[in-house]
């Protein structure tokens, strides 16, 4: 479909940090995840991407999309980074304005300070880099950055994510993480988080399809993803290092 937002408000919120030769928006394309569009700096094509699904939903429909899309944004920013969020969200704020949707802005959970969100997060790190078997990474960010170490367990394993667990199970959130990851170009860190899906019970053949999906966007976009990821071996040595902590449990 073609793009059909008044060229104003693209111009000052959604395209607003779009190069002038990027690569046009293609819907055939560019159906699979918003996330991934903002790692590749294309949270432009985000709210075009949601435009084109939601052609033939009514406004409740819609409505649940959208919180699904807020879910994932909110899920990965930290690691995809803000600024190229922030023309994703401001285009979909517009969709939903455009059609006179409102959603509640009432958190769904308690602030920082209402809960032991630094004990969630450790609890939810735990959780995902238990098959990872790289602990020495979390040492070396604890010993040598500890502000942002603390930062990055209490709000972001432990508010963003942990918290999310009334909304989507840690498995299916952790995915969507892996697959922002890979789709920005972070090799060893996309290869952690594949192994954390994997041993959280996400299948190999699932993960294949997610690595596929940001390659697929990637290219969209004019770029190669970085390294090679070898999702096959990453499983065996997700399985191996969970049978090593069972073994030590014994």
């Amino acid at each position: 479909m073609t793009d059909t937002v008044p060229q104003e408000f693209s111009s000052q919120y959604t395209n607003a940090n779009l190069p002038s030769n990027a690569t046009p928006y293609d819907s055939t394309i560019l159906c699979n995840l918003a996330t991934m569009l903002c790692a590749q700096r294309r949270g432009d094509a985000v709210p075009k991407l949601f435009r084109d699904l939601i052609e033939n939903m009514d406004n409740g429909q819609i409505k649940t999309l959208f919180l699904s899309f807020r879910h994932a944004i909110n899920l990965t920013w930290p690691f995809v980074g803000l600024p190229h969020c922030i023309p994703a969200c401001l285009g979909l704020v517009n969709e939903l304005q455009l059609r006179n949707i409102t959603v509640t802005s009432q958190l769904d959970r308690p602030l920082l300070h209402e809960s032991d969100w630094l004990s969630k997060g450790k609890e939810t790190n735990q959780a995902i880099y238990r098959a990872v078997g790289n602990a020495e990474v979390g040492q070396m960010m604890g010993e040598f950055f500890p502000e942002l170490s603390y930062i990055a367990t209490a709000a972001v394993f432990g508010f963003l994510i942990g918290g999310s667990d009334k909304v989507q199970l840690l498995p299916l959130s952790e995915v969507i993480i892996a697959g922002a990851i890979a789709a920005m170009g972070a090799t060893r860190q996309a290869k952690s988080h594949f192994k954390g899906s994997m041993g959280l019970g996400i299948s190999l053949m699932a993960m294949k399809e997610v690595l596929n999906v940001a390659e697929q966007v990637a290219a969209w976009n004019g770029k190669k993803l970085p390294g090679e990821i070898d999702l096959a071996s990453l499983a065996e040595e997700a399985r191996a290092n969970l049978e090593r902590l069972e073994t030590k449990s014994y």
